[in-house]
């Protein structure tokens, strides 16, 4: 008999989990083996449980989703999370996509699309209703971090980078404008431009998401920012090519 899938619950809120039990434990294949209410528990329950999926509350007390996530890539690597959250924020959704999630789903989705989602995540695979903001990137990104396609040709172009070009595109991987990025190199916004014009040539790509992909793909994902690197001036927008 196939052994079940060990799933962990981290979610602060003690009536959802009772709930999200009940519905799991209709499946003979679902097992739930750990839960946590706070972000520092996650990692020791993920441990505990043995966790094979995990489904992560967005927002929890202690620390934000993405920095969990970046500890648990690190401490549990095998284990593949879900982020299940009631917020649909597309710098979130990205973010957690380059932190190591595997899926996002909204906390008010039938029992059946959740079940569907658990099985496809533990499988290999990504999950992402295609209706939320930025659900193309995410998968993009979920899958190259989960290996699910295969290096593309810009990969290649990393290595004719210059430094500064580098240095450019990882902040353009880390999702800041061009503006935010000038203030950060102590150079002109022009000068960004140019080099990122430079980049996507290079890489022979023609958006910022298929270039930071190309950093993904290398083994050298970036973090997801927790704060610009330079106050944004008053009344700015995010700029890019």
């Amino acid at each position: 008999m196939t052994e079940p899938i060990k799933i962990v619950l981290a979610d602060d809120h003690t009536l959802f989990r009772e709930g999200l039990k009940r519905v799991l434990a209709q499946e003979p294949d679902l097992l739930v083996t750990a839960e946590a209410s706070r972000a520092e528990e996650v990692g020791p329950a993920v441990a505990e449980g043995k966790g094979d999926v995990l489904l992560l509350d967005l927002r929890m007390p202690g620390r934000e989703a993405v920095q969990t996530l970046l500890q648990l890539k690190e401490d549990h690597p095998d284990t593949r999370t879900m982020i299940l959250t009631a917020y649909e924020n597309a710098d979130s959704i990205v973010n957690t996509a380059k932190a190591g999630a595997r899926g996002y789903v909204l906390k008010d989705v039938s029992p059946e699309t959740l079940l569907q989602a658990v099985r496809t995540i533990h499988r290999g695979g990504v999950w992402i209703d295609k209706k939320l903001p930025r659900a193309g990137d995410f998968a993009a990104i979920a899958a190259v971090q989960s290996n699910a396609e295969p290096p593309g040709e810009e990969t290649d172009g990393i290595q004719s980078l210059t430094r500064r070009e580098l240095e450019v595109l990882k902040l353009v991987a880390e999702g800041f404008s061009n503006e935010e990025i000038a203030v950060s190199t102590f150079i002109s916004e022009r000068t960004v431009k140019a080099h990122v014009t430079n980049i996507f040539s290079k890489l022979k790509v023609n958006n910022r998401v298929k270039a930071a992909l190309a950093i993904i793909r290398k083994g050298a994902p970036p973090p997801a920012p927790a704060a610009s690197p330079a106050p944004r001036p008053p009344g700015a927008r995010a700029r890019g090519r």
